[in-house]
């Protein structure tokens, strides 16, 4: 009896793996016209609490910050995205995001990306 439901138990589980959505990257601060994006600020809670965080890995042209463990804790995180005019704008990041990757290009453009 037990080996007649351990198909039918393999088909289940392999439908459900392939029905759930995949992780994506997204960008997460918003186009600015012509502006560019230049520097971000990563924050445990809202920027007002300026608990700012420090990259997990920090490179000249790249690097990474580990978030979970601040989604895990009951909190959120916030972006403050600053761009080339002056400009900033501030996200929060309601959803639980693992990490957050940034690049910088050669003609220093920075590009911010969290999954």
């Amino acid at each position: 009896m037990l080996s007649n439901r351990l198909p039918l138990c393999f088909l289940l589980a392999c439908l459900c793996a392939c029905s759930a959505s995949p992780i994506h990257a997204v960008d997460v601060c918003p186009a600015q016209g012509k502006s560019t994006l230049r520097s971000v600020d990563v924050f445990d809670g809202s920027p007002e609490e300026m608990a700012t965080l420090v990259p997990d890995e920090a490179h000249e042209r790249s690097g990474y910050w580990q978030l979970g463990y601040v989604y895990d804790a009951g909190r959120f995180v916030s972006i403050r995205c600053k761009y080339a005019d002056g400009s900033t704008v501030d996200e929060k990041l309601a959803h639980k995001v693992g990490r957050c990757d940034y690049k910088i290009d050669a003609r220093k453009t920075l590009s911010l990306r969290c999954q």
